[in-house]
């Protein structure tokens, strides 16, 4: 049956009384809401003052009226002063009167830092939920102990006293509870977003049927390659053998031979001269280790002192079995200033977790008075223990050697022989390098991952139905919770995944383990890595497979977005081949970051505008619903850093709508989601922003460890210039850094560094990619370039005032905390409007730049073998 305008009519107005409905629901149906109560004008940059330190014998108590019966938890904020304790206990006890209705007990030595310690309300006995409850606040510590900090801006409710004097500021403290209330501008901002999204549809045409694609007929015929091309991919293949033997002959082999060590007694800057009367020593040990090689004993050398004559006699003796483990003789010639000598098994032990050892030296005459020295320990010796040796690396690289090449041989017949489409050739290429990725750079190598992680770890929870513990606490397997992961390159990285890839969990118990996670971010930006952790806890799998799944899925997904994308373009999908493989961007999409979402979803919508605005396709309603949807979620990514791009289908020509009235109609309603959407999510963060004041103002130095006044809207309103100075040092300032970031100059926590000849591949395939040949040219008008460079400014200029305003400490002259690969996902539309009509190729060479593209990776591949395995 056709459809008549009377028709798609009526169903526009069936979809408006459809959001209709759904907007007096939203607005009659009561929701939950979270409030806080005790943080008011509190940040870290404008605290000064503590209470006295908690020690034994000392009180302090809070009291507070509850603004409602549905207080779920109190936490204070406290500070350890710098101290390091041992044993000491701190207890937080809620009463009701002087029934108990909350307490927690926290071992002092676990605090390291300023931190919030929460204790729960529990109002379950009670008959009538109390108005008012007292904290009591007490730690056994004798001579230091902890305090809590206090609001210098804010007088809050309650009153503090401290061993029954008032206290004249608040304390700085944290109430949670929750409040029912019927929400307006929520449900009428969402009714507004779905009608808009049906008058889109409406105005480009409605729903079309597809027409049936023709059937291929005929029987393929299997492509053979040539001799030549059989030659060129032996050579490859030859060329790739070579590159591994040079890396396990130069950083593989060596590091197989290293062990991992463990401090067992620690040096205390001391040493103990070798003489006639320390010529016999002995050290009982227990190291604690489930597996141990051997143990080591450190040694020092007087300055200028070079051994030649003597040898010690070393044995180590199992305590517990009554064996000697390891007998021999180290020449004089052998010791190293600062270096531990080693004590090797002949045969390596497991399940001794808790053996002790004895090990006995004896030292020859020759080396009495002769200027070594033994360093020691407050125990005695200075020991390490070697807990295993890195073999498992020959294995492990031998796997992927292998994989490589089969990869190599799949892509060079795909491309040359088979001459298969691009995307295709892209979708095998970016999920074979992922995988690569995904074991080079491990767990928590990415930045800031373990945050990410711990934030799909939360996801996963309520999509499994597990209790929540707040923002900073949540359940976890206690495999999970044990686990550890450096985001340092180290061996120990590479033998957990070795070891653990095809690993079942052991204790699936739920426990509770401090997060990490300051990272809000939407469920949709963590969908793919949660719904892998949820998959591979219901299948039981271990940690390691779990982790590596999530990841993976993480990346498949940005994969698929950016394929389905690729297949939408009319030209450039050689630019977003090249793009989509930089190194950085391999690095972020294999790994939790929501980098992987953002990118891809940035990506397909670039694809889909670039397809509307130069196609010369009709605009239909299945079009339209996509361009709507991408330009709904691109709101989530980046806390709407992005929403310039959203005003793209302004250069969508009305032919394409069918006349003027109708590109009115559809384009309003697809710039008009993405605003709504934006209000709708971000608009409190922006007002917060806008409202910020110097004394409110807080920013952190990067790692965490000193808070800083930063930058407010208010200062640049009163001298302008300032804010045009800044921006003008961070161009002049930080323009190489971003070109080389964009790339992935330094990859991990920026301490992997491969190779400018990396950066400068890439760039110059980025430049070839955008070139076009003489038999296929496009048109760019002025209005469209300069339209896509002002929207790629726009977001350009939005990262920077954030970063500015949330980041960078005042006093600095440019902007900091920016890294290139910001930038990255409006690079499609950037390169497409810097196509130029002066340089041309003779012909078109998409398939040597997608060869090249790889040889790239291989390249970063290299550099990134030869940096970890230096650890």
């Amino acid at each position: 049956m056709k459809i008549t305008l009377e028709h798609k009519k009526q169903y526009l107005t069936l979809w408006a009384v459809i959001c209709l409905i759904t907007v007096i629901a939203g607005i009659l149906t009561p929701v939950r809401k979270t409030c806080s109560l005790g943080l008011e004008g509190a940040n870290q940059a404008n605290l000064r003052e503590k209470t006295e330190e908690l020690t034994e014998g000392k009180l302090l108590e809070f009291t507070l009226e509850l603004p409602e019966n549905t207080a779920e938890q109190i936490g204070f904020f406290f500070s350890p002063n710098g101290h390091v304790f041992e044993k000491e206990r701190l207890r937080i006890l809620a009463l009701d009167k002087e029934t108990v209705i909350g307490g927690k007990e926290f071992e002092l030595q676990e605090m390291e830092s300023d931190q919030f310690l929460f204790t729960p309300l529990r109002f379950e006995a009670q008959k009538q939920i109390p108005s008012v409850i007292t904290v009591r606040i007490f730690s056994d510590a004798e001579t230091q102990g902890p305090s809590v900090w206090l609001n210098e801006t804010t007088i809050t409710p309650g009153s503090a006293s401290l061993d029954g004097a008032l206290l004249t500021k608040s304390l700085v403290y944290n109430l949670t509870y929750t409040i029912k209330v019927h929400q307006y501008q929520r449900p009428i901002l969402i009714g507004m977003i779905l009608f808009l999204f049906g008058l889109g549809i409406y105005g480009a045409g409605g729903w079309t049927r597809r027409e049936a694609s023709p059937r291929r007929t005929g029987v393929s015929r299997a492509v053979v390659p040539s001799r030549r091309q059989t030659a060129a991919l032996a050579g490859i293949v030859l060329l790739t053998a070579f590159l591994f033997f040079y890396l396990y002959d130069t950083q593989i082999r060596i590091a197989q031979n290293t062990t991992e060590k463990a401090a067992v007694l620690k040096a205390d800057g001391e040493t103990l001269p070798v003489t006639e009367e320390t010529r016999e020593l002995s050290q009982t040990v227990k190291p604690g280790e489930d597996m141990l090689t051997g143990l080591g004993v450190r040694f020092y050398l007087e300055e200028g002192i070079s051994l030649t004559e003597g040898s010690m006699h070393a044995s180590v003796t199992d305590l517990t079995e009554g064996r000697v483990l390891c007998e021999t003789d180290i020449e004089a010639s052998r010791f190293i200033s600062g270096e531990y000598a080693g004590l090797l098994f002949k045969d390596s032990q497991t399940g001794v977790l808790d053996h002790e050892y004895r090990i006995d030296l004896v030292f020859s005459p020759e080396l009495w008075d002769s200027g070594l020295m033994l360093m020691t320990s407050p125990e005695g010796l200075c020991v390490n223990a070697y807990l295993y040796f890195n073999i498992f690396l020959k294995k492990f690289f031998f796997f992927m050697f292998l994989g490589v090449e089969a990869f190599l041989c799949l892509f060079w017949y795909l491309v040359f022989v088979r001459k298969a489409c691009l995307e295709n050739v892209f979708l095998v290429t970016i999920l074979f390098l992922g995988m690569i990725y995904n074991v080079m750079l491990a767990p928590q190598m990415v930045p800031d991952e373990a945050k990410h992680i711990d934030m799909a770890y939360r996801y996963s929870n309520e999509l499994l139905g597990v209790e929540s513990l707040g923002d900073t606490k949540c359940l976890m397997r206690a495999d999970d919770a044990e686990v550890e992961f450096t985001s340092s390159p180290s061996f120990k990285n590479y033998w957990n995944i070795y070891y653990g890839l095809f690993s079942r969990v052991q204790d699936d118990t739920m426990v509770e383990a401090e997060i990490n996670s300051n990272i809000e971010g939407s469920f949709l930006l963590y969908a793919p890595a949660a719904l892998g952790m949820s998959a591979a806890r219901i299948l039981g799998w271990g940690t390691v497979p779990m982790l590596l799944l999530a990841r993976y899925l993480n990346l498949l997904v940005f994969a698929l977005l950016t394929w389905a994308g690729m297949r939408q373009l009319p030209f450039g999908r050689m630019t977003l081949f090249v793009l989509a493989l930089l190194p950085v961007n391999m690095q972020q999409c294999t790994s939790f970051s929501h980098d992987a979402m953002a990118h891809g979803i940035l990506f397909f919508y670039s694809c889909l505008c670039l397809r509307a605005i130069f196609s010369n396709e009709r605009m239909n309603g299945q079009r339209m619903a996509l361009l709507e949807l991408a330009a709904w979620f691109l709101v989530y990514c980046k806390s709407g850093s992005y929403l310039p791009l959203c005003f793209l289908p302004v250069l969508i020509p009305s032919v394409q709508y069918g006349g003027k009235k109708e590109k009115y109609m559809a384009t309003g309603a697809a710039l008009a989601i993405p605003v709504l959407a934006f209000a709708e999510k971000h608009v409190q963060m922006v007002t917060g922003i806008v409202n910020t004041t110097a004394a409110t103002s807080v920013v952190n130095t990067g790692d965490g460890s000193e808070y800083l006044t930063g930058y407010t809207v208010g200062y640049f309103l009163k001298d302008p210039l300032e804010f045009v100075y800044m921006m003008a040092n961070t161009a002049f300032d930080k323009i190489g850094f971003y070109m080389e970031s964009l790339i992935g100059y330094k990859l991990g926590w920026v301490e992997i560094e491969t190779s400018m000849l990396v950066v400068l591949l890439f760039w110059f395939l980025i430049f070839l990619s955008v070139c076009d040949s003489r038999e296929d040219i496009v048109k760019i008008t002025g209005f469209q370039r300069f339209w896509m460079i002002f929207l790629c400014l726009g977001c350009t200029g939005l990262i920077l005032l954030g970063m500015l305003l949330q980041w960078t400490p005042m006093g600095h002259v440019s902007v900091e905390g920016v890294q290139g690969r910001y930038f990255l996902p409006f690079m499609m539309i950037l390169l497409t409007a810097c196509k130029n009509q002066g340089i041309f190729l003779n012909r078109r060479i998409d398939r040597g730049i997608a060869a090249a593209a790889v040889a790239g990776q291989l390249l970063t591949l290299t550099y990134l073998i030869k940096q970890t395995m230096a650890v």
